[in-house]
């Protein structure tokens, strides 16, 4: 197993990163974009700076799609690849709130990302979807949490290890297909 060490708003680091993984190990089979922030949580939408949605914009959404844009076409060029975009259920648009304004739109986003990625990497043997890990005791979930680390991971594990024929373009939580 390799680390690789890249900031996520910095497109040179990313491209940096990729270029060192592709020498060191080869190609990638599984993109897991798994960084996000979290700020102004308590803030109302009408309140919260455009500051705060530029900076979560770009550790949710921008930066994400950089790393995309780094690492699948080489898995697109090669026919196999997973891509799992951690999303939340707060970016869900059938349920969302008024909760973290910025964290939730831009979660939204990541969704709409993750379903023109699937439609331009379709029947090129790279899949790309977006997992809910649900509320997981991390740092930005807290303590108090409902889910264990392991319980959040394993339907990321399960994304990044679909067969050919498994979903592309979904929204997951818990193994199973949820609303967008």
């Amino acid at each position: 197993m390799v680390f690789a060490v890249m900031d996520i708003t910095d497109r040179d680091s990313i491209d940096t990163c990729a270029r060192g993984v592709a020498t060191r190990v080869g190609d990638v089979d599984v993109l897991v974009n798994n960084a996000a922030a979290l700020i102004g949580q308590n803030q109302e939408l009408l309140k919260t700076s455009i500051d705060v949605f530029l900076q979560t914009f770009e550790a949710n959404v921008w930066g994400s799609l950089m790393v995309c844009q780094a690492f699948v076409p080489a898995m697109i060029a090669r026919g196999y690849g997973r891509v799992v975009n951690v999303s939340s259920g707060s970016g869900q648009l059938s349920s969302m709130g008024t909760w973290a304004p910025a964290y939730s739109i831009s979660k939204a986003a990541l969704n709409a990302m993750t379903v023109q990625l699937a439609a331009a990497t379709r029947g090129t043997g790279v899949l790309v979807n977006c997992v809910d890990p649900g509320w997981v005791r991390t740092r930005m979930g807290g303590s108090g949490a409902s889910r264990s680390v392991e319980q959040g991971a394993e339907t990321i594990v399960w994304a990044a290890t679909l067969g050919a024929n498994g979903a592309t373009g979904a929204f997951l939580r818990d193994k199973r297909h949820i609303d967008w």
